[in-house]
């Protein structure tokens, strides 16, 4: 049975016939419009370069530099980055994988910092990291560290986590959003390969927003997936609203009073933002609700594209940042409101 998500996509991509006439395998890299076919882990290598484009676009000329560790299901993200390097040449693309994670995270860190210690020749780096969940959790000092000295208005940092919850290929099932959310990093969570590369293109936006890191969280069906993804220079406009660019600066000196402000400033400030993100975005939105319906659904990643549509009266809330979801992150007990004429609401598993 077919969901409705799945079958708006296909009326969106195939509302009217399509002539290949010279289409290569290139254009799923350089075409600037119109329909390619991608899997997860093409959209990731390619949000490198349209984010670079995005930002010329808006008159900052920005470097990227990407380091990590491989490891399923982005066990192939470095290997396509090799691959692709006649697309990705001429918009300062850096990428240096790295002998572990931690290593890759303090290098990504330094992206962040490198304002402080001399002259850019491009306006601002932006740095991701990558890796899979179990390699979160083994750089997860060098993380933390990173996310509390924080990133560059014209920079931004982006963890790239790959989440294997079936156990794939891994000896153990795996799952990143807890140990983000503990790291405070934002998390945005896409379904397939055309979210990852949406989210891709928000997630360094989000972390300049925010004076964060930002994380994306990529399921193994989502990396290995692929499907017919549309392209338009503006279907991804990050936007800031009324509040613009984090007055944030990275600070290294975690000492003294220096690291009580720094830690007062990433919970009062630099968390809080990340809400206004989503909200400036529309990253979270109810996109089903009727008047009678008894029943709320909310549902975030792929388990959305699994669960929506197969439900009759019943509200749904979908989420694409799984991290924060309130406006203070200390989960203080507050009234519960269902949605509008509900009953009940509840939650679907989101691995």
């Amino acid at each position: 049975m077919q969901t409705n998500y799945f079958r708006a996509h296909r009326e969106a991509t195939l509302t009217s016939p399509q002539h290949i006439g010279s289409y290569s395998l290139d254009d799923r890299y350089v075409r600037t419009a119109g329909t390619v076919h991608l899997t997860g882990v093409q959209a990731l290598v390619r949000a490198f370069r349209d984010r670079a484009i995005l930002d010329r676009t808006r008159g900052c000329h920005t470097a990227t530099f990407v380091a990590g560790y491989e490891g399923s299901p982005l066990a192939g993200l470095d290997l396509e980055i090799a691959r692709q390097r006649g697309a990705l040449d001429g918009f300062d693309i850096v990428h240096r994988p790295a002998v572990n994670e931690e290593l890759a995270a303090t290098s990504v860190m330094g992206t962040q910092l490198a304002g402080s210690a001399g002259r850019f020749k491009t306006r601002g780096i932006t740095g991701y990291w990558y890796g899979k969940s179990p390699g979160l959790d083994r750089a997860s000092d060098a993380l933390r560290h990173a996310n509390l000295i924080g990133t560059d208005p014209l920079g931004g940092a982006v963890a790239l986590v790959g989440d294997d919850p079936g156990a794939k290929s891994s000896t153990v099932a795996c799952t990143s959003e807890f140990a983000l959310a503990d790291l405070m990093i934002p998390t945005l969570y896409p379904c397939d390969p055309q979210e990852a590369l949406d989210h891709a293109v928000h997630a360094p936006y989000l972390s300049r927003f925010t004076g964060l890191w930002s994380g994306l969280k990529i399921v193994t069906a989502v990396a290995d997936g692929s499907m017919t993804v549309a392209l338009d220079p503006t279907r991804v406009e990050p936007s800031f609203g009324g509040l613009g660019a984090a007055h944030h600066t990275p600070d290294a000196r975690l000492i003294g009073r220096n690291l009580l402000q720094l830690e007062q400033s990433q919970i009062d400030d630099r968390l809080p933002r990340a809400i206004e993100y989503a909200r400036a975005n529309s990253l979270n939105r109810i996109v089903q609700q009727g008047h009678r319906d008894r029943l709320g659904m909310v549902a975030a990643g792929k388990t959305y594209g699994l669960t929506m549509g197969f439900g009759h009266g019943e509200s749904s809330l979908r989420s694409r940042m799984k991290f924060p979801t309130r406006t203070r992150p200390d989960y203080r007990p507050r009234e519960r409101r269902p949605l509008r004429g509900n009953r009940r609401v509840k939650a679907t598993k989101t691995s």
